[in-house]
């Protein structure tokens, strides 16, 4: 790749990013805890929203998988706390859930006192195929996030304890 073009796209983006924050304020943060990701926990008092659409598959992706229930929670998933649920359509798609965000204006400082998404986990269940718990899925302000499940038929498994797949990501914005 050309260095030059490089070295133009980023003296672009940086003052993009300056200009950006002038006009929005920027209050450097005190202090930069890392976010807990682990256990996800209802998002602070935030009148923002983002949305997430599941889309549920079965057989690798080959087939939509209609009429499975999709669940939105937080919290442990001995303790939830449910916040919505759908069944999918005969697309495989549900609803878009619209949740709650902090403001997209956190995503503008590299010095984040704030994780600029909130965590949400998802459910998924259908008759004849083992349990899909999706954990730590981000949930953008003004963004509709996508989670795919594909759905494994029970009888293929001994074991059926449900499928769980961890979608935690630190985001470097």
């Amino acid at each position: 790749m050309n260095n030059e073009i490089f070295e133009k796209y980023k003296k672009e983006m940086l003052e993009m990013y300056e200009k950006a924050k002038k006009n929005n304020g920027y209050v450097p943060a005190q202090t930069t805890p890392t976010p807990n990701i682990s256990a996800p926990t209802p998002p602070s008092q935030s009148t923002q929203t983002g949305g997430l659409l599941g889309i549920v598959t079965s057989f690798r992706g080959l087939y939509p998988a209609e009429n499975a229930k999709v669940t939105i929670f937080t919290g442990d998933i001995d303790n939830m706390n449910i916040i919505d649920s759908d069944f999918t359509d005969r697309s495989g798609r549900t609803k878009v859930f619209t949740l709650s965000a902090p403001d997209k204006s956190l995503s503008m400082s590299p010095d984040l006192a704030e994780t600029p998404y909130s965590l949400y986990n998802m459910m998924v269940e259908a008759d004849g195929f083992l349990k899909n718990i999706h954990l730590n899925i981000p949930v953008f302000s003004g963004i509709t996030s996508i989670q795919r499940s594909d759905m494994i038929l029970a009888e293929e498994r001994i074991d059926k304890t449900p499928q769980i797949f961890d979608e935690s990501q630190k985001y470097n914005l």
